[in-house]
């Protein structure tokens, strides 16, 4: 149910991809729909299979409860939980309730139940504390009032924060979960675009998210992106040592939580231009891509210690909690896959969020349901729902009230191996403010408790409370665990620079620390201190080689040290000179580069300081040092030469290192150098050059947008070799009326490759799109040769002559709302399974590369436009229903865009990254970057770069072929 919008890919074959890997094909070959009739709330929890010594607990089911989608946890061990009952519809109807399931017997049985409030619209988040019910409900942050906990609300909503998107209603504000600092953290995926901020703010004070994790301080009033990037993350949680981890769908499912990451994305662009790499996942023994749900860490001291600090998240389609062991690797972590908790082959079973309770046992919300993904409309049922507990010996009925205990018995709950005691003690000591006694008695847990864990509950309540002086603050910095350490760093830097004492000591741990774990945190302190006062933190972490190749330190140090070199890019000249860091190299290069092409004045220093050090650097620092100079010139043709260059590449032309070599000349092709283009033309025509360089020539000479390259680029197309294929994407940029004529007469003898490369070429003008449609009229070329995805390109001129050509010989690209379950109920008709498994699955195969391969990988042969598609397809309404809808969910980096070059050439395709001087594009000729001067008009599609008319141009028997090979796990062996 709650997994990605796949028809929000670009050229995307089959959108419905529910995880895009071939592990569901072996664990469930006919998709994770139930097939089964749905059990009763005990005959369900029977079917669940625990380890030994476990058993699963039914709590409540419907009518009681329906669609449960996110519940908490309060002080006297109640359930408040949202009921969800207008998903996938947003803002829907104001009739779900707030729940308050209630054990009056502390027997663990849940014998009363409260309506708290029934007008809630879709919900997807809640949260208790300071007085009130924290409520996710797009566009709103709500907080309902109940200072007094009687579940009867004290007052009408409050608004705390509007603006959250509901484009994909699976991916809205999430996964409520109070941090160890004192903040109300959550999640959101990523297709929802929101901007955040208080009612009635002004765009210039809200906070743009469309993935990672977000927080809001309850006292403070302040709302920030933590973290940013990943997919759709719904689950999140912290260590006993304070370390924050996540899941995700779709991309690989584990992450580290850092402050001021930016991480891997599962689609579209960062929101800033200039991080150049990204955090990517920390997973060992993945169950690869698929959807999961939920993530708590096991603190709830009942358990046996093999579970303690372990992961534990939902796989929804494959009904199971799975539980992973997080282990240090560097200044991070890697989680490696253990056993799973439970698991059930009721196929109506789909855990959300597992957590914890005052007895230890681990509370499950079910959604129950038929289908496990958003898209299968069709079997909608909004009647079902769920909560279990697993529980082991060591779980025993308890009686909590923690809101009549004293803020001393409170601080002795911060001892509790039940870290459920802790976290809210802390919350309640934080709501009830600091006092002389409490602080001294948290400072003796701080500085006086041998276990670490301990120490770090009494500085995160100190700190939720405002509490933490100076002098502990100082002290802390140099507690003898890197844990404590690291979180003082954390705490005393979360306004912003400290005072100049803590300040000094960051300065020193910067240089000094030994722990990279330590050292991490200052990297995310530096994001949050002013440019002028960072540039001594990042170059202290600079200099620690032994961090070089760490998997977190190089980026985030770069992503706090980026705006500084923006700012004063002679600074990042004297930094690059002396980390020890190659990213660092290479990424200050390439953002003073960039600079150069915004604000030439300003790095013209900088870039001529790079001539100067490039003509005395070592080999391995040229290398970063060009590779970040080219990055940022990506798609220029012309750049003006900075002051010492000339000089600089007469010794980098003589390096031994021949990547050196080939990256100065290139560098020196954009600077203009006559004698560069001259070496690089000898290369093209050498024909006893390796195939690779002479294959980069073409690209740089076309690039260069060189004239003297239709010549032999023409003198190519007779001779099947490896650079004939370059050849024919290169002839795009040309507007020579050479090229149309030679490519048509070519035609025939070029391979299937080949042939997708010179369409895609023929596509690019206005002229030659005139020829070939002649072409294929007289049969010079087949008509059955055009494909949709050309077909929409040639749509993009918007020319009536060639549209009607479309529209006559080859089918519209359009369908209207009301046909398309009449085409579902026509495909049907000669697509039974039995059908397909008569088919030919050779001759499926090639209809995949003729007509899908351009964009998609499969079985390992095709592009790269869409996601890699595993096989094993077998749903057959949910199949046909996203090919032939495949603008059902678009998310907005994924509509096609139309570019028209002062040249008139015509480029289609998704915008893959754009800075001030060019956009890139992804296309079906390969990645395509135009400078921004070049661009005569831009235009966005409100479609996916996967046209309607997928289908259209086969016979029934062709369509059967492809079907069956798309239902293959493997590779089918010629038959």
């Amino acid at each position: 149910m709650f997994t990605p919008p796949y028809s929000s890919f670009p050229g995307l074959l089959l959108p419905l991809l529910i995880g895009s890997l071939p592990a569901i094909a072996q664990f469930d070959p006919n998709r994770p729909v139930a097939t089964t009739q749905a059990l009763s709330l005990t005959a369900a929890a029977v079917a669940m299979k625990v380890p030994p010594g476990f058993r699963v607990e039914p709590i409540a089911g419907e009518p009681d409860v329906v669609q449960p989608i996110a519940y908490s946890i309060d002080d006297r061990g109640r359930i408040w939980l949202v009921e969800n009952t207008n998903y996938p519809n947003c803002p829907g109807e104001a009739k779900d309730r707030i729940l308050v399931l209630e054990s009056t017997k502390n027997d663990g049985k849940f014998d009363k139940r409260t309506v708290f409030w029934d007008k809630a619209t879709f919900t997807s988040g809640l949260a208790l504390g300071f007085g009130g019910v924290w409520l996710g409900s797009p566009p709103h942050l709500l907080f309902i009032p109940d200072k007094n906990g009687d579940a009867v609300p004290d007052g009408e909503p409050q608004i705390v924060l509007d603006g959250w998107g509901n484009e994909d209603t699976h991916e809205t504000l999430n996964d409520f979960i109070w941090g160890p600092d004192g903040w109300l953290y959550g999640t959101q995926g990523i297709f929802t675009e929101s901007r955040v901020g208080k009612p009635g703010a002004p765009a210039a004070e809200r906070v743009s998210i469309n993935a990672g994790i977000w927080r809001y301080h309850p006292t403070k009033k302040i709302f920030e992106r933590w973290a940013e990037g990943g997919s759709n993350q719904w689950g999140l949680d912290w260590n006993d040592r304070g370390e924050s981890f996540f899941a995700a769908c779709v991309i690989p499912h584990m992450w580290h939580g850092i402050q001021g990451a930016h991480y891997q994305r599962q689609a579209g662009k960062h929101d800033h231009p200039h991080l150049y790499a990204d955090i990517q996942n920390i997973a060992w023994g993945r169950y690869e891509k698929a959807a999961y749900c939920g993530g708590m860490i096991y603190l709830g001291g009942a358990f046996s210690d093999e579970w303690r600090d372990h992961m534990f998240f939902h796989d929804i389609h494959m009904n199971k909690m799975r539980c992973e062991e997080l282990v240090r690797d560097g200044s991070g972590y890697r989680s490696i896959r253990k056993p799973e908790l439970l698991s059930t082959e009721d196929g109506w079973f789909r855990g959300l969020s597992p957590q914890y309770g005052p007895d230890g046992g681990v509370f499950v919300n079910d959604w129950y349901d038929k289908v496990p993904c958003h898209q299968q409309r069709a079997f909608t049922d909004r009647s079902n729902g769920r909560i279990y507990k697993i529980v082991s010996e060591g779980v025993k009925p308890v009686s909590v009230d923690l809101g009549k205990a004293s803020d001393a018995e409170l601080v002795k709950l911060h001892l509790h191996k039940n870290d459920w005691y802790v976290r809210r003690a802390r919350l309640l000591l934080q709501e009830r403010g600091a006092s002389s006694e409490t602080t001294s008695a948290l400072e003796e847990i701080l500085f006086g408790n041998p276990d670490e864990t301990r120490q770090l509950r009494a500085l995160w309540t100190l700190h939720a409370q405002s509490a933490l002086t100076g002098t502990s603050a100082l002290k802390a910095l140099g507690a003898k665990s890197e844990h404590v350490r690291a979180w003082a760093v954390t705490c005393v830097s979360e306004d912003g620079k400290p005072s100049d004492p803590l300040f000094s000591k960051l300065k020193a741990m910067a240089k000094d620390e030994t722990s990279s774990l330590v050292r991490l945190r200052i990297s995310s302190a530096a994001q949050r201190i002013g440019i002028a006062d960072r540039w001594e933190l990042v170059a202290a972490l600079a200099g620690h080689a032994e961090d070089q190749n760490d998997r977190n330190l190089p980026l985030m140090i770069w992503y706090a040290t980026e705006p500084a070199v923006a700012a004063e890019p002679m600074k990042g000249v004297a930094l690059l000179k002396s980390t020890k860091i190659g990213k660092l190299h290479e990424f200050v290069a390439r953002r003073v580069t960039n600079l150069s092409i915004d604000d030439p004045k300003k790095a013209a220093p900088a870039l001529e300081a790079f001539s100067d050090d490039l003509a005395d650097a070592d080999s391995s620092r040229r290398r970063s040092i060009l590779r970040g100079m080219l990055a940022a010139v990506e798609g220029r043709a012309r750049l003006g030469e900075p002051g010492g260059w000339e000089n600089a590449y007469l010794k980098l032309k003589t390096d031994s290192d021949a990547g050196v070599r080939d990256d100065a000349r290139q560098l020196s092709l954009i600077f203009g150098s006559r004698i560069a283009l001259e070496e690089l033309r000898g290369v093209l025509i050498d024909v006893a050059q390796p195939m690779e360089k002479r294959k980069a020539a073409i690209e740089i000479l076309a690039t260069q947008r060189d004239a003297m390259l239709v010549e032999p680029l023409l003198g190519m197309l007779p001779t099947a070799d490896y650079l004939r294929i370059s050849a024919l994407r290169a002839m795009a940029v040309f507007d020579d009326a050479r090229i149309p004529p030679s490519l048509l007469s070519a035609y025939s003898g070029l391979s299937r490759e080949e042939k997708s490369a010179a369409l895609n070429t023929l596509t690019s003008r206005v002229e030659s799109v005139r020829l070939l449609l002649a072409a294929m009229e007289a049969s010079q070329i087949p008509k059955q040769d055009m494909t949709a995805p050309v077909a929409r390109v040639i749509q993009g001129f918007k020319n009536q002559n060639f549209d009607a050509w479309l529209e006559k010989n080859w089918g519209s690209l359009k369908t209207s709302s009301a046909e398309k379950q009449k085409e579902v109920d026509h495909y049907k008709k000669f697509l039974s399974a039995d059908a397909i498994l008569r088919a030919d699955v050779n001759h499926g195969r090639e209809l995949f590369l003729a007509r899908c391969a351009v964009c998609h990988h499969m079985f390992g042969k095709g592009g790269e436009i869409g996601p890699e598609l595993p096989g094993s397809f077998a749903d057959m309404d949910y199949l046909l229903q996203n090919i032939l809808d495949p603008n059902a969910v678009i998310g907005k980096d994924y509509q096609q865009v139309f570019i028209t070059t002062n040249s008139g050439e015509l480029k289609a395709g998704t915008i893959t990254a754009e800075n001030p001087g060019s956009i890139t594009l992804k296309t079906l000729a390969g990645s395509s970057t135009i400078p921004r001067g070049e661009i005569k008009s831009l235009e966005v599609s409100p479609n996916s770069m996967m046209p309607e008319g997928m289908l259209a141009g086969l016979e029934e028997p062709e369509i059967r072929d492809l079907f069956l090979y798309l239902r293959q796990a493997s590779e089918p062996e010629n038959q």
